[in-house]
Parts: structure tokens; C-alpha cells; sequence
């Protein structure tokens, strides 16, 4: 159905100048691939990857090479894997896996320890990768924007702590790129 109704219907309207812009969204990365090779060159501009480039999973990055060879643009959404690597964790809803959640609390528990929140820690990373076009990240006060822009700002003067990030993966290395199921299984 996307493939055939709604990228087409979607091109009718970035040609009428309605719309500049073509993009898609998912959880599985296998989507992108499925789309990507049964629609026209150029039919799709960008794709919005969300929990996929992160401290804790960044199976994203052997996607990056295929989508630069379509012309597609990346926004890595959720830095933070939907509050995973927070100080206050995830909410009660949050589908990950029960072990994950546990190794993402101890790694937090690990910042802390050191003085250091994951969150920043986690953004700092995320904003690193220069073949991401745009990380995406929400925020639901104007303190986490200013954590945020400092983060950045921290990034781009004084770069990322290189041990606490060494630690903080090989804590999450179990469960290195563990995800969940979202939207309709493919069989």
C-alpha cells in the first residue's frame, strides 16, 4: 500500500508544490529497504529513524551507506531511546525488553555515581555523526532545552568523555541494538 498508493499519491502532491518534501518513518530499519528498492529513484527525500542511534543501539550506522547511495536524507530521532537513557528512565508504557531497561538503569546509575547524567552523555553522542543529517530529540520542559543546547555547545568545544563513554557501552554491550516489535509484523 505504501509502495504503491501512497508514494505516488504523495509525488502527485510535491509536484503540484504542495509539498517539498517526501519522507518516512518506522521502527524496523527493514522498512526503509523494503521502500526504498520498490519506489522510483528520488521518490523518497529522507527517512526518520527513531532508537537507532544511540549509546545503547546504533544498528542504524550500517544502514547510512545504503540510504547516501538512494539520495536520502536521515533524522535519527529519539537520542535517548523514548527515555531509556535518562536519570528518571522510561515511562511505565515504554516497550523495551525488561533487560534492556535493566542494563540502561545501570548504566545511568553508573553516570551518576561519576557525577555525570546519561542524558548528556547520550546526546553528545548521538550528535556526533556527521552522516546523520538531523538528530531529533523531545523535550517537555525548557530546563531539558537548555540541558540540550548545552550539550551540544559542550560537544563542539570540549568534545565527549571518552571513559565514561567506554564504560557506559561496555555495560550496555549485552544488549548491543536490542530492540522491539512496532507496527504490523512482516511475515
Amino acid at each position: 500500500q505504501i509502495v504503491n498508493e501512497t508514494i505516488p499519491a504523495l509525488q502527485k502532491i510535491k509536484e503540484s508544490g504542495k509539498a517539498r518534501f517526501i519522507g518516512i518513518t518506522g521502527l524496523p530499519l527493514s522498512i526503509f529497504t523494503y521502500v526504498l528498492d520498490r519506489v522510483p529513484p528520488g521518490s523518497v527525500d529522507l527517512v526518520l529513524s527513531y532508537c537507532h542511534y544511540g549509546i545503547n543501539d546504533t544498528a542504524l550506522v550500517d544502514l547510512l551507506p545504503y540510504l547516501k547511495s538512494k539520495g536520502v536524507g536521515v533524522i535519527s530521532a529519539s537520542p535517548l531511546a523514548m527515555g531509556l537513557l535518562t536519570d528518571n528512565g522510561p515511562p511505565e508504557w515504554h516497550p523495551a525488553p525488561e533487560e534492556l531497561k535493566l542494563a540502561c538503569r545501570t548504566a545511568a546509575d553508573h553516570c551518576r555515581k561519576k557525577g555525570k547524567h546519561i542524558t548528556k552523555l547520550a546526546m553528545k553522542y548521538s550528535l556526533m555523526n556527521n552522516e546523520i543529517s538531523t538528530v531529533l530529540v523531545g523535550m517537555n520542559s525548557p530546563e531539558q532545552v537548555e540541558e540540550n543546547v548545552a550539550a551540544a555547545v559542550e560537544l563542539s568545544t570540549s568534545g565527549i568523555d571518552e571513559e565514561l563513554l567506554h564504560e557506559v557501552e561496555a555495560i550496555l554491550e549485552p544488549v548491543k541494538n536490542l530492540t522491539w516489535p512496532s507496527g504490523i509484523q512482516q511475515a
